[in-house]
């Protein structure tokens, strides 16, 4: 807690008993130091941006075998795993949700440059982004979910560019806090 560490934070603010037979109060969550900020938020960095990568990846080779089911699941994780990355990068917070609009709004309100990724001028990227929303759950336990070749290609393409994007603006972030020790 007095790390700041987002899921113990929740735990906190939730009020979700963990121990009653204990009567000392919990730590109070405090403001990082200007050096623990940046350590904190490179490991978020380092670890979340990877493993987004890798769910990219993974969904390449799905799709590169006729796998687009599973191809859709691992990029739904590729886009969750990258707002989370950019989200406990610049906050040290995000919420433990994989609705993909839910996370894209939160992430879009910390940068509007992430609108960029996600076109929306034509009704069918939009639809192509929903069926990427529901792949979390349909893409592994409904045997009615179906993407196109044409909608796979696109998601990978733009889960690529999302990729990018939040890259530039967590290093951003990260030499702003490497700033702020010197």
């Amino acid at each position: 807690l007095a790390d700041g560490q987002y899921f113990f934070v929740d735990i906190l603010r939730e009020g979700i008993v963990l121990y009653e037979l204990d009567d000392r109060p919990l730590a109070e969550p405090k403001p990082l130091s200007p050096a623990d900020a940046l350590r904190v938020a490179k490991e978020h960095f380092e670890r979340q941006y990877e493993n987004a990568q890798r769910f990219h990846k993974l969904a390449r080779v799905a799709a590169s075998t006729n796998w687009a089911s599973q191809s859709a699941f691992l990029l739904h994780q590729a886009v969750e795993t990258a707002y989370s990355c950019l989200l406990l990068t610049l906050t040290n917070y995000s919420p433990p949700s994989h609705n993909l609009k839910f996370l894209r709004g939160l992430a879009e309100d910390q940068d509007r440059r992430l609108i960029d990724a996600w076109p929306r001028d034509q009704h069918r990227y939009t639809a192509w982004y929903n069926i990427l929303n529901e792949a979390y759950v349909k893409a592994r336990y409904s045997k009615h979910f179906e993407i196109t070749e044409e909608a796979l290609a696109w998601l990978l393409e733009r889960t690529e560019h999302l990729h990018q994007i939040v890259a530039t603006i967590c290093k951003e972030r990260l030499a702003q806090l490497e700033q702020a020790t010197v």
